[in-house]
């Protein structure tokens, strides 16, 4: 059954993702960062279903590597090319971009080493190597522990603190961001759980691996639950707003900052999304774009780059007035997502390939068909 508060959450995180590269003011940019990302992989462990996979590991990791590593070589192939033209048109043979400076097996070896920061034209196709190992992680938990929800969460807490002190005693990154995936499996495994504690279909089984003590103390935390974060989360964005800090959260570079306020601060904010994506009322509007989240991730990038510079150019303006301007991030982020609307259409109806999905381009057998 499809939960569509679900695709209403992932339509406000990915909006909040691309309305957080629009340099918003220092204070909203540093509380969406505590928790965008966090929330991502909070709703995928939530929709991870492990009993699909019980007996093939195999059929998982195809499965998974159709639907993030194709998705993630094919926009990092596009928008390499994408990128490399705009170098060409406005400054031919002088690199803009340092991806470019070196030579072309300089950047092939990036795109396969495939985390952020190697990726410098387009960083945020880092989540989906990301999301890819953070899945494989937690199958082999779920493999061993899902039948033991303790042990699972007491993995899941020391997959958090290894991640941390890597992030602070480790100089080097691992390709595919298994660094990243330590901390992100925390948030990974809690959705998961929280989906098996909460949902109908989930709770009568899951229910019976738990005794009866732990399932009556959390069905009265859970009515505060909503209150509580909410509170936490408006008591954090106000402390920023008269506080105001560059210290941001970037899982991507390994920054957590603090090592509980890093977790306290997202959790806070994805259950005061979560809760209200709950209250909202249907928006076809947003569940389009919480459905195609993927491509909104992988292109509003190097859309906002182009975006931002014609900007620049058509208003006369210089690029430090519209830096910190939430009135330009907003009305930039809403021109990213209309024009990203068609696109969207496209990809799905004519490039499904290019999101690891099967079979053939429906939009190209319809103009066949009237041929």
């Amino acid at each position: 059954m499809r939960l569509y508060w679900i695709d209403t959450l992932k339509g406000i995180g990915i909006i909040l993702v691309v309305l957080a590269h629009y340099s918003l003011p220092i204070a909203l940019d540093t509380y969406i960062f505590s928790f965008h990302m966090p929330l991502f992989f909070f709703i995928s462990g939530f929709l991870f279903d492990f009993s699909k996979y019980t007996e093939s590991a195999s059929y998982f990791v195809k499965g998974r590597f159709k639907s993030l590593i194709v998705p993630y070589f094919c926009f990092a192939v596009i928008t390499c090319i994408f990128y490399f033209l705009l170098d060409e048109l406005y400054t031919p043979g002088i690199p803009s971009i340092e991806f470019f400076e070196n030579n072309i097996i300089h950047g092939i070896s990036h795109i396969l080493v495939a985390f952020g920061p190697a990726i410098s034209y387009n960083p945020p196709l880092w989540f989906l190597t990301c999301l890819f190992v953070t899945e494989l992680l937690f199958y082999g938990l779920a493999k061993n522990y899902y039948g033991e929800p303790k042990k699972l969460v007491l993995w899941l807490i020391l997959a958090g603190v290894i991640g941390y002190l890597y992030s602070v005693y480790v100089p080097f990154r691992i390709p595919w961001n298994v660094d990243v995936a330590l901390a992100a499996i925390v948030f990974y495994g809690a959705g998961n759980l929280f989906r098996r504690l909460t949902e109908p279909e989930s709770k009568a089984s899951f229910s019976l691996k738990l005794d009866s003590e732990f399932i009556e103390k959390f069905s009265r935390v859970e009515k505060y639950l909503p209150i509580i974060a909410v509170f936490l989360s408006l008591l954090y964005l106000g402390y920023l707003l008269k506080f105001p800090t560059d210290d941001k959260v970037n899982m991507n570079v390994l920054k957590y900052e603090d090592f509980f306020s890093f977790y306290l601060f997202a959790f806070t904010g994805i259950f005061t999304f979560v809760y209200l994506s709950k209250r909202v009322g249907n928006s076809k509007v947003i569940e389009y774009y919480g459905r195609n989240s993927l491509i909104v991730l992988a292109l509003h990038f190097p859309l906002k780059d182009v975006l931002t510079k014609l900007v620049i150019i058509i208003l006369g303006v210089e690029a430090e007035y519209i830096h910190y301007n939430a009135g330009y991030a907003l009305g930039l982020t809403f021109m990213s997502l209309t024009i990203l609307a068609p696109v969207i259409y496209v990809i799905n109806n004519y490039f499904p390939f290019i999101l690891g999905k099967k079979g053939s381009c429906k939009g190209f057998e319809g103009i066949k068909a009237h041929l």
